[in-house]
């Protein structure tokens, strides 16, 4: 349970990046994920990744400009625009449901 853990990177986290090991006991069938971010970088950056022994990011939450979010599910992607931010806090979550392929994104 990662409710209220917050992770700091106080540089350009360019090869920072936090581990965690999940143990799944049946394959994954759906998820949310919910996360809240603040940065400054104008750059391309993940902000999410789930990786599997076959694929590196089989989940992958990214922002590739200030106004796009792309939510990548088994190496297909969607993406979602979104209002450029105000250099503030950003609350986003991001679902995907295996049985009908829908994608959803909340800011």
């Amino acid at each position: 349970d990662l409710y209220r853990k917050v992770f700091v990177f106080r540089k350009d986290p360019s090869d920072a990046y936090v581990v965690l090991r999940a143990k799944l006991e049946q394959p994954l069938q759906n998820f949310t994920v919910c996360l809240r971010s603040y940065t400054d970088l104008t750059r391309p950056y993940s902000l999410f990744s789930y990786a599997t022994k076959a694929q590196d990011n089989e989940i992958l939450l990214f922002k590739p400009k200030p106004s796009e979010y792309r939510l990548y599910v088994g190496g297909k992607f969607v993406t979602f625009r979104v209002p450029e931010g105000r250099g503030d806090w950003e609350h986003i979550c991001a679902s995907w449901e295996s049985a009908t392929g829908i994608a959803e994104f909340w800011l």
